[in-house]
């Protein structure tokens, strides 16, 4: 039978389609799935545009021919032409890319009919709730948009409990209405467990689920629902968004601002800007929502390239809560305590009208810091330059870069010195399990638990939590930023920042924005219905400006001033970064190949090139590490620079490089 020849994506790291022969006769398109051998292997591809970049004609018998197509539905032009955009602009490879599209890969090695997942009875009129004015007009700025069939990104910019999730419910219930899917992001699995049971009690039905957590059982019927085209909304973390959708209409970015949509691994990506991408591509509107917008979205808002509706009241009655500062230079707490007096007196008055407080501070385990009395010494991660972290409750000193534990059985040895000295360790600074202990102490009859990405581990114990809290079965919890979003508890009237002063010290270009979107998230959390609230700002930095912005609600004022400093400075959003980290296990070889790198910098008024600098964490994982940061305007292709650049020089075996476009983080 006569052959023709198909070029075939395979979803590995290489930045080239290969070529297969299949039958004339075969209906093969671009997108179909295929099994092909590979090497010594069978493996999924999918038939792409040809991308080989070999020149060189192979001789049609040294092609191999395709095992089978499988019986899937084909990806649509859009997925693939995402799958290439990304490629491009994250500078990784195609096959890297693609994978990410098919990350459940025992969707293609199943004999039996994958079962489908029946489609569920979405009521789009019940429980539909009462509008204010503001969300009435917001509703309808965003069904116009819909409407338009065009592409357009539009945010939502509304104050905490100002009724954000129902403005884009409606969306949902609109774009249901004409039989397209909906795709909505969250950037925390812990804000699924109420963001769930509002959808149901709105809409009489529940989404389907996509992150880690979810069976693989289940993502493989999800996976393939979704490209059938069976499924009508999908809530999901990151990864979400390049799962394989037929008839997508509209995509959702809740807490747009949340920077646990970049990914730092792998193919490295902000979900956020591909989800614009992804939507552009589809011809689709996308929605921003948050209560502290990105300072990227306002800068598009302020340039006119995003839509904006505003929700500037609090729902039904609830007012917002009343800010103070505590000065701890002023007011210190009594010695060996962590909060102030006027904070324990303020948790027992909450506590006895009945009402609940959340303690919040950014820092897991019982204390940061770690150190050795009999050799004068920091006790450190053997395999990072960063200090160990003691955590109580499992008798363990924890890294929190590479996950490295060492349980305290004795003190002989662990800080590493051998001269046969026993250790006499102390710790200082707080964690939650310490101030877990403090409000105890002060609180014995009162339900108090810990809420920490650790407890969130094991999802069934951290929704118990949430659950529990929710229904005023806890009284306070302590807990970290994974409790600063999204949640709503109705008898939550007094939140407590412990220290808000760890976002003022470092290099992170985004620590002012970040801090402030943090501390201003978490004290949404409080008075968020008829109960007025109250929020507890401790600092040593009471003067700071970003404090007082916070403390007046002035978020317009905090951006106006970070926006400024942004532009003068001239960094993100005014500026385009691209940062090179560069991985190797030996130290000799990664800073002779920085050298050569610096000697191959290709001169140029339109790129500026930083570096090599160590990292603030320049040794994690057993790796050292150096990073290069290249400065461009906004418009400048700064792949092609990168490119052109790292193309003249061969990487020795075992270095790794990274490169991360936009980066978020510094560490």
């Amino acid at each position: 039978m006569e052959k023709k020849i198909i070029n075939v994506l395979i979803p590995l790291p290489f930045n080239q389609t290969f070529q297969y022969l299949c039958d004339i006769e075969d209906k093969l398109d671009i997108g179909s799935f295929v099994l092909v051998p590979f090497k010594n292997k069978i493996v999924t591809g999918c038939i792409w545009e040809n991308k080989n970049n070999n020149k060189k004609k192979i001789p049609l018998k040294k092609i191999r021919n395709i095992e089978k197509k499988l019986n899937l539905f084909p990806l649509n032009k859009q997925n693939i032409d995402f799958v290439n955009w990304v490629s491009k602009y994250t500078m990784n490879s195609l096959g890297a890319t693609l994978k990410l599209c098919l990350s459940v890969k025992q969707i293609f090695n199943r004999k039996k009919e994958i079962e489908k997942i029946k489609k569920p009875f979405i009521n789009l009129l019940k429980n539909k709730p009462l509008l204010t004015k503001e969300q009435k007009d917001a509703k309808n700025y965003i069904f116009n948009k819909i409407n338009s069939k065009k592409f357009s990104s539009i945010a939502i910019d509304g104050v905490a409990g100002s009724g954000k999730t129902e403005v884009y419910f409606e969306a949902i219930s609109k774009c249901l209405m004409e039989k397209r899917q909906v795709l909505v992001l969250l950037p925390e699995i812990s804000m699924t467990t109420q963001w769930f049971d509002r959808f149901r009690k709105r809409f009489n039905a529940s989404p389907l689920l996509w992150h880690s957590d979810v069976k693989v059982s289940e993502k493989i019927k999800i996976w393939k629902t979704i490209l059938e085209g069976n499924i009508q909304v999908v809530v999901g973390a990151r990864s979400a968004l390049f799962l394989p959708f037929k008839n997508l209409g509209l995509i959702i970015i809740d807490e747009e601002h949340d920077q646990s949509y970049k990914q730092e691994e792998g193919v490295i990506y902000n979900a956020r800007d591909m989800g614009i991408v992804r939507a552009k591509i589809s011809n689709i509107p996308i929605i921003l929502s948050s209560a502290t917008l990105s300072i990227e979205t306002k800068l598009n808002i302020l340039e006119k390239k995003y839509g904006v509706v505003k929700l500037k009241k609090r729902y039904g009655k609830a007012g917002l809560p009343e800010i103070k500062i505590i000065d701890l230079i002023k007011n210190p707490p009594e010695k060996g305590m962590w909060l102030s007096d006027e904070i324990h007196k303020e948790v027992k008055k909450t506590i006895n009208l009945g009402n609940q407080a959340l303690i919040f501070l950014n820092r897991r385990g019982f204390a940061p810091y770690v150190f050795c009395n009999s050799h004068y010494k920091k006790i450190l991660c053997p395999n990072c330059d960063a200090g160990l972290v003691f955590h109580k409750k499992v008798n363990n000193l924890i890294c929190h870069h590479c996950g490295y534990k060492k349980l305290l059985k004795n003190n002989k040895k662990i800080c590493g010195e051998n001269d046969g000295k026993d250790c006499n360790f102390f710790v200082y600074g707080p964690g939650v399990e310490k101030i877990y202990e403090e409000i105890k102490n002060n609180n014995k009859k009162s339900n108090i638990e810990i809420l920490t990405s650790d407890v969130m581990q094991k999802k069934e114990k951290g929704e118990e939590i949430l659950r529990k809290f929710e229904s005023k079965k806890i009284d306070i919890v302590v807990g970290t930023q994974i409790l600063a979003k999204g949640h709503h508890f109705p008898k939550l009237t007094l939140v407590v920042v412990v220290d808000a002063d760890f976002g003022f010290i470092g290099g992170d270009l985004r620590a002012a924005e970040k801090t402030f979107q943090l501390l201003t998230q978490v004290s949404g959390r409080s008075g968020r219905s008829k109960l007025s609230g109250k929020v507890l700002i401790q600092s040593t930095m009471a003067e700071n400006p970003i404090l007082k912005n916070i403390k007046e609600f002035n978020i317009n004022g905090f951006f106006d001033e970070e926006l400024n400093v942004r532009k003068i400075s001239g960094l993100p959003p005014f500026k385009k970064l691209c940062s090179l980290i560069l991985i190797s296990k030996n130290e000799r070889v990664l800073n002779n190949f920085c050298k050569k790198l610096q000697i191959n910098i290709r001169q140029t008024n339109e790129f500026e090139v930083l570096g090599p600098a160590a990292p603030y964490i320049s040794y994690i994982r057993g790796r050292h590490r150096k990073r290069f940061i290249i400065r461009c305007e906004r418009n400048k292709n700064v792949q092609s620079f990168v490119g052109s650049w790292l193309s003249k020089i061969k990487v020795p075996f075992g270095l790794k490089i990274s490169i991360d476009v936009d980066p978020y983080s510094f560490s």
